[in-house]
């Protein structure tokens, strides 16, 4: 799993600040292609704020705090503490990752879902719950919303970053000294 910092070339200079310690969610979206490939890509497009541009639905704010690119790229767009329009009345209680492609029909590629596991194992041990765009309630202003759609499948995202969470804490623990070895009774 790779993460680029690109937060300088993204973050739209608005200031929405937020205690960290806030946020109890991680938020999966699905970005369509057409408005960028990369991290900084996606945020020039939320630039544009002229009529149904990307911009005009977060009055030009970048809505994202993580883009997963298709090569499974992680580019970190805002701060932890940017309290980004993405879900409505969760924005100050969730952080943003958004998933380059369209979901309602394609799968993600092998390496976006790598990436997206390993990266909601890392939140789901820190303590964040995972939820889909389309699961939170007053999420949208769009009722029939599927995001992140049904070929990016939140349950069994749930189950691999649990089992990936439970990877990275015992690799932690062994790494302070302790064994899980076992013997044979």
């Amino acid at each position: 799993m790779k993460i680029e910092n690109v937060i300088n070339q993204c973050d739209d200079g608005k200031p929405r600040s937020r205690k960290f310690e806030t946020v109890d969610k991680l938020i999966v979206h699905r970005i369509g292609e057409s408005l960028g490939t990369t991290g900084e890509e996606i945020a020039e497009a939320f630039r544009d704020t002229s009529r149904w541009a990307a911009g005009s639905f977060t009055a030009g704010e970048h809505p994202y705090h993580f883009i997963i690119r298709k090569n499974g790229t992680i580019d970190q767009c805002l701060t932890l503490g940017d309290h980004a329009p993405h879900a409505r009345r969760w924005n100050a209680s969730g952080l943003a990752v958004a998933v380059i492609g369209d979901f309602r029909s394609i799968a993600p590629t092998p390496e976006q879902w790598d990436a997206l596991t390993r990266f909601c194992g890392l939140w789901v041990l820190y303590g964040l719950k995972l939820f889909g765009h389309d699961e939170l309630p007053g999420g949208s202003k769009d009722p029939s919303k599927a995001c992140p759609g049904v070929m990016l499948n939140m349950d069994t995202l749930r189950i691999e970053a649990e089992a990936t969470a439970a990877e990275y804490a015992k690799t932690a623990v062994e790494w302070s000294g302790v064994s899980f070895e076992t013997y044979e009774t």
